[in-house]
């Protein structure tokens, strides 16, 4: 039954619960990568660099990541924004993976301001694609 839905698989563990935590690491990592990708590419362009060149120097230095080899590329820059993920299911995961996280005592700072990005995204574009989250934080 997996098979149809990725090619893609990976056993994570034999406990229950496991394939879950590794989704939400994951999708905080999504969801803080392209919110500060967002924040940078912003600030770039209001300082006058194309956004074009700034993905191909951010992509072959320190600040690559999913967001600047893919989303943007491929829905921001553009203008698609059709990844096919809404902004109101990555607030979910986001505020479930904290949730997971404060009940595990684990460190929290970064999701806090992750939670809430996402959360105020979300309130005002509900099910919204997450890639326009990049509009989103250029024009607050």
């Amino acid at each position: 039954m997996l098979a149809g839905l990725s090619d893609r698989r990976h056993r994570v563990g034999d406990r229950p619960g496991l394939a879950q935590a590794l989704k939400l690491a994951n999708n905080f990592l999504s969801a803080t990568a392209l919110a500060a990708a967002s924040e940078a590419v912003a600030f770039g362009v209001a300082a006058g660099l194309d956004m074009g060149t700034m993905l191909t120097v951010l992509n072959a230095a320190s600040g690559r990541s999913a967001a600047t080899a893919d989303k943007f590329p491929e829905h921001v820059l553009t203008g698609r924004y059709a990844s096919g993920f809404t902004n109101s299911l990555m607030s979910k995961d986001v505020r479930l993976y904290l949730r997971s996280v404060r009940e595990q005592g684990g460190p929290s700072a970064v999701g806090a301001v992750t939670a809430s990005i996402w959360e105020r995204f979300a309130d005002a574009e509900p099910g919204a694609d997450f890639t326009r989250i990049y509009p989103f934080v250029r024009h607050p």
